[in-house]
C-alpha cells in the first residue's frame, strides 16, 4: 500500500495498530456525532471557571530539580470545575471535575503550558480504551457482572462519586499518569492532585456510601424531593467564593514514582483503575493554586482542554495498542481534539476526516467546509440532560447501550454503529 502524503499525518493515529485504530476511531465518531447534534461536550458539558495564578513553593522536599516545577516560579492558571454527566443539576451525585490549565509565563499568560483533567476518586473505571469503550456502550447490568470479577473497578466507580455543597471542599485526582523529565535526564512517572487549602477538609469529603453493587446511571438519580437549592448551585458557590476577598485556594500536589525497564512492571504502574500506594509514593506539595477571577459563561464554555497538550518535560505516554495502559491518555486526546473542532465550526486535518470516514459510526462531513453539520434533522430543541432507554434487567442505562446477554432493551432504543462494531472489534481483541 502506498501511503497519501498529499495531506498531513497526525502521529498519534500513524502510531496505533489496526485495533486500537477501529476502537477509537468509532469512539471519535460517535461522540462527534452527538457533539453535532447539540453543540456542546459530552462528558462534563456545562462548567464554572476561574483565573489565578500557581505559585510554586521556594522549598520543594523530595522531588528533584525540574524546568517547569522549579522552586519560586509563578504560572497563570484556570480552574474549570464541572460535573461529569449531571449538567442539567448539580443535586444529583456525580463525578466531579477539576481541570486546569497552566499557561505560560513566557507568553503574558496567553500560551497555554499544560492541561490536566482532574476528578474526583483516586481511580478510573477503566484500564484501557477497549474497556472503556465496551463500559461506555454496555448496560448497567452487563457492568455489574463485570465489577463481580474485577471488584476494585466496583471501588473506583464509588469513590469517584461525591455528594457536595461547594467544588472548593473537594479532593481532585488525575488518575492518568504522565512523564516528568528531570533536568538532570532522569524520567519518572507522575500523577496530579488539587486538593482545598483548608487541610480539615479530608480526603472524603462528600464521600458516596455504596448502596448497591454500583450506582444506577448518575445522570438518571433525581434530586431529594426536600431539596430545593437552585439547579446550578455549585456553580453559583464557586462564584460567589471568588468574587469575595479570599478568593479560592488549593494545594497543587504531585506523586512521582520511577520508570522501571520491564515492561508488565511498567504497565501495572499506567494502570489508573489502582491508586498508587501512598505510603511508598508520598505525594509531595507543589504550589498553591490561587483563583480570584470569574470567568463569564461564555469564556467558560469556550475553553479547549487539549490532554495532548504537553512538553518535553511533561510528556505524554504513548500506546500502540488498545491493551496497553497508557491508550486512554494516547487515545482521548484525539477523541477531544476531533469534537471540540467540530463543536466551535473548525476544518477538520484531512488525516482526521479520514479517520471518521473510516470508522463504523458514520458522520456525514461531505459538502460542509466547516465539517459542522450532520443531515437536517427537525430537533426543536436542545437539553443539557440526557435521554434514556430502559432495560429489560438494568434499570436505566445511557442512550449508547449494547445488546448485552440478560440485557434486552424494552422501547426499540436506536443502537449506534458504534455500540455493534465496538464489541464486535473488543471481542476480537481479546
Amino acid at each position: 500500500m502506498i501511503k497519501n502524503t498529499m495531506h498531513g499525518l497526525d502521529e498519534r493515529i500513524e502510531e496505533m495498530d489496526m485495533k486500537y485504530k477501529k476502537i477509537v476511531g468509532n469512539l471519535a465518531a460517535d461522540l462527534a456525532a452527538t457533539t453535532l447534534k447539540v453543540k456542546t461536550r459530552y462528558f462534563h458539558r456545562i462548567g464554572v471557571s476561574g483565573k489565578g495564578f500557581l505559585k510554586i513553593f521556594d522549598n520543594i522536599k523530595g522531588l528533584p530539580d525540574h524546568k517547569i516545577f522549579c522552586p519560586g516560579k509563578s504560572y497563570p492558571v484556570i480552574v474549570r470545575h464541572s460535573n461529569c454527566l449531571s449538567a442539567d443539576d448539580d443535586a444529583r451525585i456525580d463525578a466531579r471535575g477539576a481541570a486546569v490549565r497552566i499557561l505560560s509565563d513566557e507568553s503574558g499568560g496567553d500560551s497555554p503550558l499544560l492541561d490536566l483533567t482532574l476528578k474526583t476518586g483516586k481511580a478510573f473505571s477503566a484500564r484501557t480504551i477497549a474497556d472503556f469503550a465496551t463500559w461506555l456502550v454496555c448496560g448497567l447490568a452487563a457492568r455489574e457482572e463485570h465489577v463481580k470479577r474485577v471488584p476494585h473497578l466496583r471501588d473506583a466507580v464509588w469513590t469517584s462519586l461525591r455528594r457536595t455543597d461547594s467544588y472548593a471542599e473537594l479532593h481532585y485526582h488525575s488518575n492518568i499518569c504522565r512523564l516528568f523529565r528531570f533536568t538532570d535526564g532522569q524520567e519518572m512517572y507522575v500523577k496530579f492532585k488539587l486538593q482545598p487549602y483548608d487541610e480539615t477538609i479530608s480526603e472524603d469529603s462528600g464521600k458516596v456510601e455504596p448502596i448497591g453493587i454500583l450506582p444506577p446511571e448518575t445522570g438518571a438519580i433525581p434530586r431529594d424531593d426536600n431539596d430545593t437549592r437552585p439547579l446550578l448551585f455549585l456553580a453559583e458557590d464557586f462564584q460567589r467564593r471568588v468574587s469575595s476577598p479570599n478568593g479560592v485556594h488549593y494545594i497543587f500536589q504531585l506523586q512521582i514514582r520511577p520508570v522501571l525497564d520491564d515492561e508488565v512492571t511498567r504497565d501495572i504502574a499506567l494502570d489508573c483503575t489502582k491508586p498508587w500506594d501512598e505510603a511508598e509514593f508520598p505525594y509531595i506539595d507543589i504550589g498553591e493554586i490561587s483563583i480570584d477571577q470569574n470567568l463569564s459563561r461564555e469564556e467558560s464554555q469556550g475553553l479547549e482542554f487539549n490532554p495532548f497538550l504537553r512538553c518535553h518535560e511533561v510528556d505524554v505516554i504513548r500506546a500502540s495498542s488498545c491493551s496497553e495502559s497508557a491508550s486512554i491518555d494516547h487515545g482521548r486526546s484525539l477523541i477531544y481534539e476531533i469534537c471540540q473542532h467540530l463543536r466551535n465550526g473548525k476544518p477538520l486535518p484531512e488525516s482526521w476526516k479520514i479517520f471518521l470516514e473510516q470508522s463504523d459510526a458514520k458522520v456525514n462531513l461531505s459538502g460542509c467546509p466547516m465539517a459542522a453539520a450532520l443531515e437536517k434533522k427537525d430537533i426543536k430543541g436542545v437539553t443539557l440532560a440526557r435521554t434514556w432507554i430502559k432495560i429489560g434487567e438494568g434499570g436505566f442505562v445511557g442512550s449508547r447501550a449494547v445488546a448485552m446477554p440478560g440485557v434486552r432493551v424494552e422501547d426499540g432504543g436506536n443502537l449506534s454503529a458504534l455500540s455493534l462494531a465496538m464489541k464486535e472489534e473488543i471481542v476480537k481483541s481479546r
